[in-house]
């Protein structure tokens, strides 16, 4: 596995709904970046309701997300803080843990992604709007990490090492694709069994342990 690109980005005034601040466009940076509890040094949060805090402190894409969607843009422009290589949504679970150098990261959840990921690829790439939902049924949607241990990044760098949250125990094993899905179409038969599993997983965040409670207990 292998760090493609590490990406920060600034908040900047966007058309979109007459008007939002948004720091998803990111961009790729070449020098050493410092990671803490709250994410990269120099990379922004307009939304802090939704991105950024302790559970969501990185964000992380496949590198295969650009060529799955087609999108002919840099690296960054998906939003994601590290584009790696040999990872996918099908095989990274719940609570897995990344060694980077001196750095730790825990998987918290999958991302989340909103309608500013839609106006963003309709601006670039002239998707008119459809971008959204086949990103999101796709299920590759990339994850959210906490910094367990802080520590520095650079595009390039290899040598991460993985520790598996399922090694002692493999009925906790949840992976990213089958539990955004989940939370994403909770009324198909296999959801709710995947959705009560992750509610009581140790490594997911706050956010979403309240968003699947309810979902889970609107389907009571």
């Amino acid at each position: 596995m292998r760090v493609v690109a590490v990406n920060v980005g600034k908040i900047v005034q966007q058309p979109w709904r007459n008007g939002t601040a948004s720091a998803i466009h990111k961009t790729s940076v070449e020098q050493v970046v410092r990671v803490n509890e709250m994410g990269l040094e120099g990379d922004e949060q307009a939304d802090t309701k939704n991105h950024g805090g302790e559970d969501k402190a990185v964000l992380v894409l496949p590198s295969s997300a650009y060529t799955r969607f087609e999108v002919a843009q840099p690296y960054g422009f998906l939003g994601e803080n590290l584009t790696v290589d040999g990872l996918d949504e099908t095989d990274v679970c719940l609570g897995d843990r990344f060694q980077i150098g001196m750095l730790l990261l825990e998987v918290s959840q999958p991302r989340s992604p909103c309608w500013k990921l839609d106006e963003q690829a309709r601006d670039a790439q002239d998707k008119k709007g459809h971008f959204l939902n086949q990103y999101a049924q796709s299920g590759h949607v990339g994850f959210y990490c906490r910094v367990l241990a802080a520590g520095s990044v650079k595009q390039g760098q290899q040598g991460i090492w993985l520790t598996r949250s399922d090694e002692r125990d493999v009925s906790s094993k949840i992976t990213i694709k089958e539990l955004f899905l989940a939370q994403y179409f909770p009324q198909n038969k296999s959801a709710l069994p995947i959705l009560k599993k992750a509610v009581k997983h140790p490594a997911l965040s706050e956010a979403w342990k309240q968003s699947l409670t309810q979902i889970l207990n609107k389907h009571a």
